[in-house]
């Protein structure tokens, strides 16, 4: 009996120490991270759905901007679409900083697609123009800032020509074949957190990107994605696989692209720049593994 004894409070023992070197960490991004299981596949898993609401949006609206000189205009939604995507990841509220000059540069080096990333701590709750980091970014550093480099990194992407040119073959919908495609891949991204850059082509010269963020599932088997759109920033925009026909439909997005003949009629669906998650990933498992080692310190 007393063996017994010994043997049961030896193993208890154990099991106590084993569930107190475990140690987690919480922050507006993830919950209960556990120390000893950084992977990107665990990070996904931690996410919050709070850190991803229309609340942290960026404040900013798509503009237009001159292109070689003023041969043709832009507007910024891809770009604006891929700092959304950065933001959502990389972002940290309520989090004590003060951003500094070189912390400034570096993330206006991200915007423009340098790959190293920074984790970007912010004292406020939400994005605010006027304080925290989307402040320093917008006063800049001599002659970058949040704008500059937000037009920079669009005009170099609407330029890759090789990559963009599948964007523009056909005219308004795609195949029942490439819809399926589309949705079984934003199903499977979004079922881990894996935002998706979306090109929803209106017609051939009407395209709009936007940020798939949730999905939901209706009992008529239509599926609604929930995105980011940086024409209406203050709230989720909804783009429809409808079941029924295989197509894509998006009345709300599109309405105010020009020329168009009809906001309800289907649109083309393009899954782009998913390898641009590669950098975010990595900064992310270097981070958490950081912050880790800091606490195995103590």
């Amino acid at each position: 009996m007393k063996k017994l004894f010994i043997s049961s409070l030896i193993v208890a023992t154990l099991a106590s120490a084993n569930t107190m070197a475990v140690q987690t960490i919480t922050d507006s991004l993830v919950t209960d991270l556990p120390c000893n299981k950084v992977t990107m596949n665990e990070i996904y898993k931690r996410m919050s759905p709070r850190q991803f609401s229309s609340d942290f949006h960026l404040p900013t609206t798509n503009w237009e901007y001159d292109v070689k000189s003023g041969l043709y205009q832009l507007g910024v939604c891809w770009s604006l679409s891929r700092a959304q995507r950065l933001f959502f990841y990389l972002g940290r509220w309520n989090a004590p900083s003060e951003y500094s000059r070189p912390q400034t540069l570096q993330v206006l080096n991200m915007l423009r697609g340098n790959p190293t990333y920074p984790v970007m701590q912010n004292q406020e709750a939400y994005p605010r123009m006027d304080f925290g980091i989307l402040s320093t970014l917008i006063r800049g550093v001599g002659d970058r800032d949040f704008k500059s480099e937000i037009e920079k990194y669009e005009t170099e992407r609407f330029h890759k020509f090789a990559k963009n040119l599948k964007l523009i073959i056909g005219n308004g919908s795609r195949s029942k074949k490439n819809n399926l495609e589309s949705r079984n891949l934003l199903v499977q991204n979004l079922q881990n957190n894996k935002f998706s850059l979306v090109v929803v082509r209106a017609s051939r010269v009407a395209q709009h990107v936007v940020l798939a963020k949730r999905y939901t599932r209706e009992s008529n088997g239509d599926v609604k994605f929930w995105v980011y759109d940086s024409n209406r920033p203050g709230h989720d925009a909804l783009l429809t696989y409808r079941q029924a026909d295989s197509r894509f439909y998006a009345p709300g997005i599109v309405t105010g692209i020009v020329p168009i003949k009809d906001t309800n009629d289907p649109v083309g669906v393009y899954i782009v720049d998913e390898k641009e998650r590669d950098p975010v990933e990595a900064t992310l498992v270097r981070h958490y593994s950081s912050l880790c080692s800091s606490l195995n310190r103590r």
